[in-house]
């Protein structure tokens, strides 16, 4: 069965590899790097706010957590999302689309992980 505090070490950071080594491409023939430097801030953001999503799931299920205390996790993970959006736009070495792509990591290792296996568990 799939760790969820492993996951995002093993899955998502191969094709954050994959992704750097695309935007490397993309920074070399544009000559413009903050796509590369916006990419790994997004994932790195995201990262932060997948081990809070962990952290307040375990949260809920075991120590029966109040519902205010969800609310403000929920906002802080927006917080989060709004930190590394703020950046791209403050500094120009950061790039907003570079920024949503490493968002989006998380989101399509989880997607790749469930195509490879179908539906099925994971086999390690």
């Amino acid at each position: 069965m799939l760790c969820l505090q492993e996951f995002p070490h093993q899955q998502s950071f191969q094709i954050f590899l994959i992704g750097c080594l695309l935007l490397s491409i993309i920074a070399i023939c544009l000559k413009d790097i903050s796509y590369l430097f916006g990419f790994i801030i997004g994932y790195l953001l995201n990262l932060v706010v997948f081990y809070m999503i962990i952290k307040m799931s375990e949260g809920i299920l075991t120590f029966s957590m109040s519902i205010p205390l969800v609310v403000i996790m929920l906002f802080a993970k927006l917080l989060v999302y709004a930190l590394g959006f703020f950046i791209a736009v403050k500094l120009e070495l950061v790039n907003l689309i570079g920024v949503f792509a490493g968002y989006m990591i998380t989101k399509i290792s989880i997607y790749v992980e469930g195509y490879r296996n179908k539906g099925g568990d994971i086999n390690d």
